[in-house]
């Protein structure tokens, strides 16, 4: 059974999480601590980080405005770095494996997304998306030879290709369907975890 989630301000106008069924009758629950249960949050939250990188990149090819388009594909990147990296508040990340699953060249696109990440979009390093330069003005030879000025130009990709958002998307949604069927396994597990507990002392840990 799944209960819809609904947040409500209490007199401090603070929001307080409250299950309900279809019949309007709200019920108790407990916050599950178990590793497993654990891990099973964190494939929610890498859901959640897929989800909203799909978003953000289909999103792109509506969007003249350059600093917007690059401002969306930088957070599409880096949310989709997430899912990817070891962290010590999610005890879930997803491995190439994973990737291998999607089939065809995806493994090769993934690659080039987390060196996108790290050498452009989260650190100053060497990629082929932005060049800088400072450039020494010369005086035409006919008017005599000397260095005139100093000047510098900066260009960079601000903009993915239509191609790039669309196998883009398709990574994203192939490997939410990936992290969902692990989750489906993990979630039957977390429950028949918790029904082979004391029921009454869960009961005592309840939040409402």
């Amino acid at each position: 059974m799944v209960f819809p989630i609904a947040f409500e301000s209490n007199d401090e106008k603070r929001p307080v999480l409250r299950f309900k069924d279809k019949g309007g009758v709200e019920h108790p629950y407990v916050i599950a601590d178990s590793p497993l249960a654990k891990r099973l949050s964190g494939l929610t939250q890498i859901m959640d980080d897929l989800k909203h990188a799909h978003e953000l990149m289909a999103m792109i090819k509506n969007i003249e405005n350059s600093e917007v388009a690059y401002s969306l594909w930088m957070s599409a990147i880096v949310t989709y770095g997430k899912c990817f990296a070891t962290a010590k508040g999610r005890k879930s990340k997803i491995e190439e494996d994973h990737v291998r699953r999607v089939g065809g060249d995806a493994i090769a696109f993934h690659n080039s997304l987390l060196s996108m990440r790290n050498e452009y979009f989260a650190h100053a390093g060497v990629n082929e998306y932005e060049k800088a330069s400072t450039v020494i003005i010369l005086r035409p030879e006919s008017l005599g030879k000397r260095v005139e000025a100093v000047n510098h130009f900066n260009v960079k990709h601000s903009k993915p290709s239509e191609e790039f958002c669309i196998y883009f998307c398709h990574l994203c949604r192939k490997l939410y369907d990936v992290v969902e069927s692990i989750g489906e396994d993990v979630h039957q597990r977390v429950l028949e975890e918790y029904q082979a507990m004391n029921v009454d002392e869960l009961y005592e840990k309840t939040e409402a």
